[in-house]
């Protein structure tokens, strides 16, 4: 880790700590304001340290020597140059010690998760930001994936009858088998109810279709209004929260699992979805210019690929051509994300 770099994480550590001076403040702020990729590390560090400094007080975690361990395995890196896969490999290994503390704390004073006394719930929230994809062990055992632009909101230690998180995004679950406490993914409209399954839940706030592919197990969907429906493996729910109806179909389950190991796969997917989900894993605006180059079905499998060879592999097997924007520069050394805009193919 270069020099620079390390000043920079020190400050980061300070300013979370609550421990840095005026000067010190100042110098970092300036810095975050230099670029969006800065803004991002940022963001990045301060998720970092939320999950290794929960709402309680672990006595027993030395958490400025788990901070220390984290940052020196950290590394800047250009987003758009980097494959998705190595992308989030390194992002799941930053995040796998704090969220092991975490657990061994809860293990360790929590013995009973499952306490039917009425007792106050404390919760914690993991975010991810756009561009960045993350692994999360809740403190039952089970498993998320929690993918770019996503939030989750679980408590410290499950209580009562039901394991309830709260969703807002993307997530991949893989819940761990307990049917006298099910499993219940809260979203803006829906939620899914699961004993020990493997399900992917995509809710993000500005979107109003939500949909629920099972990959193994039953999980039972309530979309209100009486509306509730049971998904068997291979099935996919898609819900329109503004028309109030539902589609199931059978789909093909690694599209929607297999994002969570860093391959984005597409089967027969309308280009508008395709672009979405490219611009939602590399940070990135796409803006298509065309409806019917939207609706244009696309059948892909990106695992090792940059942005820049995506994009380009898009233009040779797509009837589409692309051309970088960049970034506007949105004052006080603030920038907007990268823009890049779709047309169709002469």
């Amino acid at each position: 880790m270069q020099k620079e770099e390390y000043i920079i994480d020190e400050l980061i550590a300070k300013w979370l700590s609550k421990e840095i001076g005026a000067e010190e403040k100042q110098f970092l702020l300036q810095w975050i304001q230099e670029s969006a990729e800065n803004k991002a590390y940022f963001d990045q560090m301060k998720n970092i340290w939320q999950i290794s400094h929960p709402a309680f007080h672990p006595a027993s975690i030395d958490t400025e020597q788990a901070m220390s361990n984290v940052m020196n395995r950290i590394e800047t890196r250009k987003w758009t140059k980097m494959p998705v896969i190595v992308w989030w490999q390194r992002i799941a290994a930053i995040l796998l010690l704090p969220i092991l503390l975490i657990a061994g704390y809860v293990l360790t004073t929590h013995p009973l998760p499952y306490n039917n006394q009425p007792t106050a719930m404390v919760y914690q929230e993991i975010s991810s930001p756009f561009g960045v994809t993350s692994k999360i062990n809740l403190p039952d055992g089970s498993v998320v994936w929690l993918n770019s632009g996503s939030k989750l909101k679980f408590p410290i230690a499950f209580v009562g009858k039901e394991r309830n998180v709260y969703l807002s995004g993307e997530a991949y679950f893989q819940v761990h088998s307990d049917k006298q406490h099910p499993f219940i993914v809260e979203t803006k409209h829906l939620n899914v109810t699961a004993t020990g399954t493997q399900f992917d839940v995509e809710s993000y706030s500005s979107d109003t279709i939500i949909s629920v592919t099972l990959i193994k197990g039953v999980v039972n969907v309530n979309m209100g209004k009486n509306q509730k429906i049971i998904l068997h493996p291979s099935q996919h729910l898609v819900f329109n929260a503004i028309s109030n109806q539902y589609n199931k179909m059978t789909t093909d389950i690694q599209e929607w699992e297999l994002w969570k190991d860093g391959i984005l796969a597409f089967r027969e997917e309308p280009l508008g979805e395709v672009f979405k989900r490219i611009g939602r894993a590399f940070n990135v605006d796409i803006i298509i210019t065309d409806a019917s180059v939207a609706r244009q079905p696309y059948r892909a499998t990106f695992k090792n690929e940059s942005l820049d060879e995506i994009l380009q592999l898009l233009q040779q097997t797509a009837p589409i051509q692309y051309k970088v924007i960049g970034r506007n520069n949105l004052g006080n050394n603030y920038y907007s994300k990268e823009k890049i805009e779709v047309l169709k193919a002469n």
